[in-house]
């Protein structure tokens, strides 16, 4: 029998992933850079309320562009209805544009049809007993509350202190 070497395909092939991987994180770092763009331009020119972010999901699924490369088949409808609602929690809750913001529970818009029977207006209730978990869980719904009421500041200096002063303190709400 002969053996045929296969390294020199195997490395073609690994060169190839190389730079699938490296077109890959350009891809990412374009869409998050041209994204965050488009959103602090609308947050200049308009408002960050309910009909403001409608406009702008509005605007991203249709425009010419999107219109046209959805049509031709070379991308998916539902990548660019998916980018615009990250977009609008982004516009929103004044945070940095991430492609996966649309699945962070923290950043819910209070109009969602998710938020719906979700009551954020529930007074709290009488401590009669705690641990540190339920500390670091108030503290995290503390912080998501915050940042809802377009507080950003204040609750990253609350997270700075929690993260000061609280050993092992981790925010539960977000986390993933």
């Amino acid at each position: 029998m002969n053996v045929i070497s296969f390294d020199t395909n195997a490395k073609t092939i690994i060169n190839a992933y190389r730079a699938f991987d490296k077109a890959s994180g350009k891809l990412g770092t374009t869409v998050a850079r041209e994204f965050q763009a488009f959103i602090d331009a609308w947050s200049i020119a308009n408002d960050r309320g309910e009909e403001s972010c409608k406009a702008m999901q509005k605007e991203i699924r249709e425009c010419e562009a999107v219109l046209n490369i959805v049509a031709s088949g070379a991308m998916d409808r539902k990548t660019f209805v998916e980018y615009a609602q990250s977009a609008a929690r982004a516009l929103h809750f004044s945070v940095a544009f991430e492609p996966g913001l649309k699945n962070n529970d923290a950043y819910k818009l209070p109009w969602s049809k998710k938020s719906k029977g979700v009551t954020n207006n529930v007074k709290s209730g009488p401590v009669q007993s705690t641990d540190r978990t339920a500390l670091d869980k108030t503290l995290s719904k503390a912080l998501a509350q915050a940042r809802l009421l377009g507080l950003i500041e204040f609750a990253a200096d609350v997270l700075d202190l929690c993260l000061d002063r609280l050993d092992g303190f981790k925010e539960t709400v977000i986390a993933k």
